[in-house]
Parts: C-alpha cells; sequence; structure tokens
C-alpha cells in the first residue's frame, strides 16, 4: 500500500508540473493570436500540436490518478 501512496503522490507532482506546461502552451497559442499570426501558418500549428499534446498526456495522467486513488481508498 505504500508503494502505491507514493506512486500516487509523484503521479500528483508530475500532474502538477504537466498542469503548468499545458497552461504554457496555451498561452503561447493565445500570444500568437494576439500577434496576429495566422491560424494556418507553421509557426501556429507547431503552437497546437504542442498544446494538444501536452493536453493529451495531462488527461492521460489525470485518469491514471483517479484510479490509483480510488484503488487506494477502497484499501
Amino acid at each position: 500500500m505504500d508503494m502505491k501512496k507514493d506512486l500516487l503522490l509523484r503521479s500528483a507532482a508530475r500532474l502538477y508540473s504537466l498542469g503548468i506546461e499545458v497552461e504554457s502552451a496555451r498561452q503561447r497559442l493565445r500570444d500568437l493570436v494576439g500577434q496576429g499570426v495566422a491560424y494556418t501558418s507553421p509557426e501556429m500549428r507547431k503552437a497546437l500540436e504542442d498544446y494538444q499534446e501536452l493536453d493529451r498526456q495531462w488527461k492521460e495522467l489525470e485518469q491514471e490518478y483517479l484510479k490509483l486513488k480510488k484503488e487506494i481508498e477502497e484499501d
């Protein structure tokens, strides 16, 4: 059980860190829009791809975290 709690804490820390990266990528998109960069430009597409990948990772890790948390609560 201690291993699960340790994993839960590490997952929570990674979620926090990844959340900061997601918000940074989101802000990058906002900045590009604010600068008038075309939505179809390579720079905008790259920024969107980066954001989407980080967002996907965050959502996946969140699901793993919630599953592990539920397992610990049921023990």
